[in-house]
This record gives C-alpha cells, sequence and structure tokens, in this order.
C-alpha cells in the first residue's frame, strides 16, 4: 500500500477507535410525554377496544384504569415507562398496551420504536403492529400457548419478541400490583374473577358451548338404532327444522354465571344452589327439550330422564333435588332466550373435576317392539383457561424462547459452520482439484445465499456491529447478544476466523449479499460479458471508500441512531436478502445498480464500499495465520495468481493483500496446477525428460 493510502487507512482506524470511545454519548430514549398523552382515541380503540373511560394514570408501576361504565375492566400501560426494553436496537421501544382484570391481554400498539430494520419500511413496519394484535386474549398472568411465532415479521424477529415480551412483563407487574389473586399451588378453578362479557364473547371463548341438531339427523339416529318406527315423546317430522338445539357451561365462575344472569341473579342463585360444589347450567330450545316429563313422578324418584353427565366413563344423574329453574322468554338475549333453562349441583358422591373434560348429553327414548331405545345427543365440554387459576410462571427469558425455537435452524448452520471449517483447514488438499473446488465452492455459496440469506435471514450487517457496541452503554444485558441465535452463531465464528485467518471467511464464504454478487459475477463470466478492473493505483484508493462508510455509519451512532439507520442502508443487504427485493422503488434501484456493477466489476461493492467489509478489513491485521500458499516466484517472474484473482487482491510484488482478501482459494488452485503453475510446469518437464532419459538403454 502506497505512503498516502496508508496513512488514509490509519486515520480510518483512529476514526473507529474515536468511535468506541464515545459511544456513551448522544442516545436517544423515546418519548417522554406522559402516558394519558399518548392514549389519543385511535390508539384506545387498538389497545383496549369498547372501554368507555380512562382513569388517570397512577401507582407503582404506573398505569391508568379502564372502565366500562362504572367499573374497572382492566389497565393500559407504556412498556417504556415500566420495563425501558430496547428490541433489537439499543434505544427503548415504547409499545402502549392493555390488560384486563382476568390476565388477558386486550390489545397493543407501537408508538415508538427505532428497530433499524423495520424503519421507514412501510411494508413491515405494520406488520409489528399485526403481530402484537394477534396476541390479543393471551394470558399476561400464567402460561400461553399457540403464541404467533415472531419472525411474522420478516427481518425483524429480536424486536418482534422483545415487544412481546415486554407487553407480557409489565401486564404481569401492572396486575400484581393491583389485582389480589389467591395464591395456589396447583391450577384451581377461579370462582372470584370477574370481567363484564357480553353472550357473544362468552360463546367466543367457549366459556358456554352450543349444538344444534336437525330432525333429519335424529331420524337417521333412530335409524341406525334400530328404532326408526318406534314411538318417541317429540317425532321428528320436517327434515331440515330444528329438533332441539341446547347450551351447556360450568355456572360456578363468577366470570361466566354473573355475566350470564347479572350479579344480584347469580348471588341469589348461587346461595340457594349452596356453595358446596360445582354447578352447570343447560338450556334447550325446540320441539325437544332436555327436561322431560318422569322428574314429575315420584315413583322414577323425580330423576331428569332425557339428560346426563359423564366424565371419564362415570356418569351422574339428575333429580328434582339438584334442579334450580331459571326464567326464560324475558326481553333479554343469552341464556335466558332459550324455551327453557336450568342450573344443577353435581350429585353427592359423584367425583367430579371441573378443569377435566366432560360432557351433557340430551337423551332420546323410542319404545319400540323389542323394547326401549336410547340415543344421546353428546356436547362435549371443557373449561377454558380462562377459568383456571394457575401457579405463577416465570416466563424463560426472550433469548431463551429464540433459541428454542430455532433450535432446528441452529442445528443446519451449525453443521454448515463445521463444514466451513474442514474446507479451510484442509484447503490444500481441496485446492489441488480444480473441479471439486469450484463444486464446493460454488455449492457453498448458493446455501449462503438461499438458506442463510433469504430462509433464514442470517444477513449480518454494519447495524449488528454497532448495536453490539452501543449496548453495553444502555442497559447491558447479556440475554441482549444472545436474542438472534443464527446471528450470534454467526458473528462468533467471524470473530473467531476473523483472529485465525482474517477478514475473507465472512465476506467470502457467509455473506449472503457477497455470495449473490460472486455467483452472478460467474454467470456474466460465461456470458462474455466484459470485465473491468480498476488499475493497481486507482484501486488502492477505492478501497478507502469502504473505510470511510464505516466511519461514516458507526460515527453518526454516537450521534444520532435514527442518522446512523439512514447510512447502513449503504448496506444493500436489507432489500436483496432480508426483504427479498419487496421494498420500496428508491431501494430497489439501489440495489439494483450495486448487482449490476457487479456483473462487470467481481464484488464492486464488498471491495469498495461496504461498511461492514470496512470494520472487517481494519481489524485483519489481528489475524494468526497465514494459510494462503506462495513461492519465491510468485510475483516474479510469475503473474499467474495476480491476474487470475478476480478481486484482485494480490499485489504485482505476489504478495496477498489479506485485508483485501475473500479466500475464494482461486489463487491456490492455480498454485497447486502443474499444468498452469510455471514453477510447477517447469519442474513437471524436468522431472518428466528425467524420466525419459533414465528409461533410455
Amino acid at each position: 500500500m502506497s505512503g498516502k493510502s496508508r496513512a488514509g487507512f490509519n486515520s480510518s482506524l483512529r476514526a473507529l477507535a474515536i468511535f468506541i470511545a464515545a459511544l456513551v454519548a448522544g442516545l436517544s430514549r423515546g418519548q417522554a410525554e406522559k402516558l394519558n398523552e399518548r392514549l389519543t382515541p385511535d390508539v384506545m380503540s387498538v389497545v383496549f377496544p369498547g372501554a368507555t373511560k380512562i382513569g388517570p394514570e397512577s401507582g407503582s408501576p404506573p398505569a391508568a384504569p379502564v372502565y366500562v361504565g362504572n367499573d374497572i375492566v382492566g389497565y393500559v400501560f407504556s412498556t417504556l415507562d415500566i420495563l425501558a426494553a430496547p428490541g433489537y436496537s439499543s434505544v427503548p421501544f415504547d409499545v402502549i398496551a392493555g390488560v384486563a382484570i382476568d390476565g388477558r391481554v386486550a390489545g397493543a400498539k407501537v408508538i415508538y420504536h427505532r428497530e433499524p430494520y423495520i424503519m421507514g419500511d412501510r411494508v413491515r413496519a405494520p406488520l409489528l403492529d399485526t403481530f402484537l394484535q394477534r396476541h390479543e386474549g393471551k394470558l399476561a398472568i400464567g402460561p400461553n400457548t399457540g403464541l404467533q411465532p415472531p419472525d411474522f415479521v420478516a427481518g425483524a424477529t429480536v424486536s418482534a419478541r422483545a415487544m412481546r415480551a415486554a407487553i407480557f412483563d409489565a401486564g404481569r407487574l401492572v396486575l400484581r400490583a393491583r389485582v389480589s389473586r389467591p395464591e395456589v399451588k396447583v391450577p384451581t378453578l377461579d370462582v372470584e374473577g370477574y370481567r363484564v362479557m357480553t353472550w357473544e364473547q362468552i360463546l367466543a371463548q367457549g366459556s358456554i358451548l352450543q349444538r344444534r341438531v336437525l330432525s333429519r339427523d335424529v331420524t337417521d339416529m333412530l335409524g341406525k338404532a334400530g328404532a326408526a318406527n318406534g314411538r318417541v315423546d317429540v317425532t321428528p317430522v320436517v327434515a331440515n327444522e330444528t329438533y332441539i338445539e341446547f347450551a351447556t357451561g360450568l355456572f360456578t365462575p363468577a366470570m361466566i354465571g354473573r355475566n350470564l344472569l347479572g350479579g344480584r341473579s347469580y348471588d341469589d342463585y348461587m346461595q340457594s344452589m349452596g356453595r358446596n360444589g360445582p354447578v352447570i347450567v343447560v338450556a334447550s330450545r325446540g320441539p325437544y327439550d332436555f327436561l322431560g316429563y318422569e322428574r314429575y313422578k315420584a315413583a322414577t324418584g323425580n330423576k331428569f330422564d332425557r339428560i346426563r353427565l359423564v366424565q371419564e366413563g362415570r356418569v351422574a344423574e339428575f333429580t328434582n333435588a339438584e334442579y334450580q329453574r331459571l326464567g326464560t322468554g324475558g326481553p333479554s338475549g343469552g341464556i335466558r332466550a332459550f324455551d327453557h333453562a336450568a342450573l344443577f349441583n353435581i350429585p353427592r358422591g359423584f367425583a367430579f373435576d371441573p378443569l377435566k373434560a366432560w360432557r351433557v348429553d340430551v337423551l332420546i327414548h323410542a319404545d319400540t317392539p323389542d323394547g326401549r331405545k336410547t340415543i344421546a345427543l353428546p356436547l362435549e365440554y371443557t373449561l377454558p383457561a380462562a377459568h383456571v387459576l394457575t401457579p405463577p410462571v416465570e416466563p424463560v427469558p426472550a433469548w431463551v424462547e429464540a433459541w428454542r425455537d430455532q433450535r432446528g435452524q441452529a442445528m443446519v448452520l451449525g453443521a454448515a459452520l463445521a463444514a466451513l471449517t474442514l474446507i479451510l483447514a484442509f484447503q490444500a488438499r481441496l485446492s489441488r482439484a480444480r473441479a471439486a473446488h469450484r463444486w464446493v465452492r460454488n455449492g457453498f455459496l448458493a446455501f449462503t445465499l438461499v438458506w442463510i440469506g433469504w430462509i433464514a435471514g442470517a444477513q449480518l450487517s454494519i447495524v449488528n456491529i454497532f448495536n453490539y457496541m452501543l449496548a453495553p452503554f444502555q442497559r447491558f444485558d447479556i440475554g441482549f447478544y444472545l436474542a438472534e441465535p443464527l446471528m450470534v452463531m454467526i458473528a462468533l465464528y467471524t470473530l473467531a476466523s476473523l483472529l485465525v485467518l482474517g477478514r475473507g471467511v465472512f465476506c467470502g464464504w457467509l455473506c449472503p449479499f457477497g455470495a449473490l454478487q460472486e455467483l452472478l459475477a460467474q454467470a456474466a463470466r460465461a456470458l462474455k460479458l466484459p470485465q473491468w478492473n480498476p488499475a493497481q493505483k486507482w484501486q488502492e484508493k477505492l478501497w478507502l471508500g469502504k473505510y470511510l462508510s464505516a466511519a461514516v455509519v458507526l460515527g453518526l451512532a454516537v450521534f444520532s441512531l435514527d442518522m446512523a439507520v439512514t447510512a447502513s442502508e449503504v448496506e444493500p443487504f436489507k432489500t436483496a436478502i432480508t426483504s427479498h427485493f419487496t421494498r420500496g422503488w428508491p431501494y430497489l434501484l439501489y440495489a439494483g445498480i450495486i448487482v449490476f456493477i457487479g456483473l462487470f466489476t467481481e464484488r464492486a461493492y464488498c471491495r469498495f464500499l461496504c461498511p461492514l467489509g470496512g470494520v472487517l478489513a481494519a481489524l485483519d491485521k489481528l489475524h494468526l495465520l497465514d494459510m494462503l500458499k506462495r513461492r519465491p516466484e510468485c510475483g516474479n517472474p510469475c503473474k499467474l495468481c495476480e491476474v487470475s484473482c478476480p478481486v484482485k487482491a494480490i499485489a504485482p510484488s505476489g504478495k496477498i493483500k489479506m485485508a483485501e482478501c475473500f479466500q475464494c482459494l482461486d489463487c491456490q488452485v492455480e498454485y497447486y496446477d502443474d499444468h498452469r503453475c510455471p514453477p510447477l510446469t517447469q519442474a513437471r518437464k524436468v522431472a518428466a525428460r528425467a524420466e525419459i532419459g533414465s528409461a533410455a538403454p
């Protein structure tokens, strides 16, 4: 490198050192407005639909009560005010969320963030709100299942997972400080928990289940039971008309019973039924009802002969002693809109567990010449989790969840990195076979582009670098560094390989955008497109572009993360790899220009502009091993490797400039080829002549 170039290189290194020393300055921290100032009508319509009033923010942690009428039904809060949790950016985001009294998330909306991979992205930024909204109804207290996977927001998995975790964590803290919940050590029926619910919400939640049976269905079942001509109490007539529509559910939890009947009626009925055991509700409408007539006959023990309860194969039958009629036929809807409705105590001696599945059978009897035949119309019921108190379960850290969710991908990447290690360790043997080298090289590049880049989205970027650097000056958390499993694995491998072999391992083998450029460049050469490389003195000046690019992006991060994120768009990675070319036209145009230039000058972007490449190249001098072989003849007189190097990383002297080398091993293929390498060719010819001479008589 010339003296002028070396001075520029050293200046870039000094700029990077100044950046690292000044990281703590100028970091923004999101919004500072009070919560009520952020709770616009649009926000409230998302985070707590149906609210009629919001109280003032108060308490610790701070939250605002939400009212429906005069009842507090939940609270709204800001994750920024309570946790100040960062996502992939080191700047804390602000998500406004609502949590209901029963511990369920009512809604959530992103108010502020500086997540670099989705800032300004009109396609994926709205997906973040969609992702959070799809967790409505999930429990902030207690275990959750069926959560929306965070990779729903492509390229922003860490940010999405962090925001979801912040909603649950903050909601849990808000409720624990305000809602007295009985301490339980095993799952227990929640009798007291309550929030206002409509009949439609009760049905949607599964707290009450319904089944409709048509006359034709009953006719078919009677026929299969051999009772087609039997006498039934209500004969099915019109095939498509309802024979019976019935409903059932557990009545005991206040969340169900109070919403079905109202507070006073619920208390009165529970008082009259007794609080010593569970109570179920059954209702029906249509020509056939579940009450029947046998309950009026003392001779039959006043037993309801059209209904029974079954749990785990055990059967419970009801009598008048367990029965309480509910008034029906009034103007109100819900359970009272049925023709018949009743409450039933579970009979004494029947070991009923409300937390386990059970069913109600409506029975239809047919008297035939062969005797009475019975068909059952079952309705299976499982108590929704909303009515179960569970022992406190501390959620696993977000980074643990990430590694658990991506363990399959981590295994694939681990195998790929192991394969790359073997390739590099046995590069001399591989380089002796030109065809094998080309197949292995292109095969790995294709894997890097398609799987690592487009499928797994693990494109290391300058954004990762400044986030990793900024994190210690924020609230240091090792979980931040472990939050993205594939990126962690690639970053650690890149660091190790940088210290052992130099910059080229990542840039030449593990960068998806680099792989895209190289594969396209090979196709361009196969199509005989003209190739151009700058003269050596101009190339040395152009090399400085990547150092300058790195210094600008990282330097801006000191003063404004927004500016740094904007400047990081110098990387076309987000457009070409992470978002699969689905961004706005300016980004597509820029990425297209970069790719187009690479068709005529191989890896032009990597060599002259990439800020991540600039950081790695600046640190390349730290590498310990030089495994690329050279001979005294390299450079003078032989120029074969210099000419063959596709990125012109070999100086006229024959020395490899490791900071510019991509470890493609093309020069090593030439080095071991005794039909192309002049020293080897000459040695082979001398050996051949000697062999011929020794064989002569």
